[in-house]
């Protein structure tokens, strides 16, 4: 009778406490509120037209090539999510912490601040900061500090227009600027005018350097790339803030190359031919040179250059030996 007792006792399944489960119907519940808040509840407007914030961040995504990364960024934060908790945290306990609840608190406060001030960019970086602290008040600091980097990259889905009125005209005119003296090197006799930029003798028709050639759309794009980039493949955070900073002169001198070839084809064949074929496909062209530069850049950064400099100057290499004294020639 103890011999089976004890077997049963040994065998007996784990039985969760009512703690636990007052605190999976707890998130329950909390993810069926976030659902209703932001894929259900009108609380944003397109054009005229009520949605909910996950219906305007669809309709944006939509729209164009500019905005279409934010399909894969919720994509690409899920996956790393899933490899992170696989790779650290699969047998880590789940610790809350109560500061969470103020992140959560704040959360809430951007998103009752955002519906009442109709603005639905606001809303959506609520989403993201609920998240963050949802991690953060379930499963505590080391979840949240393994799991920050998903958090922060689902910032990327939303639509950052909102700042090309103040950033976007002084990008054209640093553009326009910069290829007209590469023009210049060149041989080209052109000036700038604005973000505009002129032939003298009449080669071509002027060429006006729009807000998609002024960089901060592909910027966006670019930054969301480096990142994630940056975080799969540095060793050292310092590593991954020089290579996200230098997703923005990359960027931009990405768009310089752009109309600058630009200029240079239609000085040769003509503005039609230059406007039309060669504008529309340049820039898959120059994007896919920025993000050759910043592999290049990434493998330079992970370079250990002590240890190159110190096999240069203090190990011997031995000298070639001849093909007589090591091969004998055989006859």
């Amino acid at each position: 009778m103890n011999a089976e007792s004890e077997l049963n006792s040994t065998t007996r399944l784990p039985v969760a406490t009512a703690g636990d489960w007052r605190q999976w119907t707890l998130l329950g519940v909390a993810f069926a509120l976030v659902f209703y808040a932001y894929g259900v509840s009108k609380t944003c407007t397109l054009g005229v037209v009520p949605t909910s914030a996950l219906g305007w961040l669809f309709a944006y995504w939509g729209r164009g090539g500019e905005y279409a990364h934010g399909y894969v960024v919720p994509i690409i934060a899920a996956g790393l999510f899933v490899w992170l908790w696989r790779r650290q945290l699969a047998g880590e306990p789940l610790r809350s912490a109560n500061t969470g609840l103020a992140v959560i608190l704040l959360a809430a406060l951007m998103y009752w601040v955002g519906v009442r001030g109709a603005n639905p960019r606001l809303v959506a970086l609520s989403l993201v900061t609920l998240i963050f602290g949802l991690i953060l008040y379930v499963g505590g600091w080391r979840w949240a500090k393994v799991l920050w980097f998903p958090c922060a990259f689902l910032v990327f889905m939303v639509p950052l227009n909102f700042l090309e009125p103040y950033v976007s005209f002084p990008l054209r005119i640093f553009v326009a600027q910069i290829s007209t003296g590469f023009l210049k090197m060149l041989g080209l006799d052109v000036y700038q005018n604005g973000t505009g930029i002129l032939s003298r003798s009449g080669r071509f028709a002027p060429l006006d350097v729009a807000d998609p050639c002024s960089g901060i759309r592909s910027l966006v794009a670019l930054m969301a790339l480096t990142s994630l980039y940056g975080y799969v493949t540095m060793d050292r955070g310092w590593k991954k803030w020089i290579l996200f900073a230098a997703s923005i002169p990359l960027a931009v001198l990405g768009n310089v190359a752009r109309i600058t070839t630009v200029a240079l084809v239609a000085q040769g064949f003509g503005s039609d031919w230059a406007m039309t074929i060669y504008h529309d496909y340049s820039g898959y062209i120059v994007f896919s040179l920025a993000i050759l530069s910043m592999v290049v850049l990434g493998v330079m950064l992970n370079l250990q250059y002590r240890e190159i400099l110190h096999r240069w100057l203090y190990e011997e290499v031995p000298p070639p030996v001849p093909r007589s004294r090591a091969q004998p020639r055989r006859r």
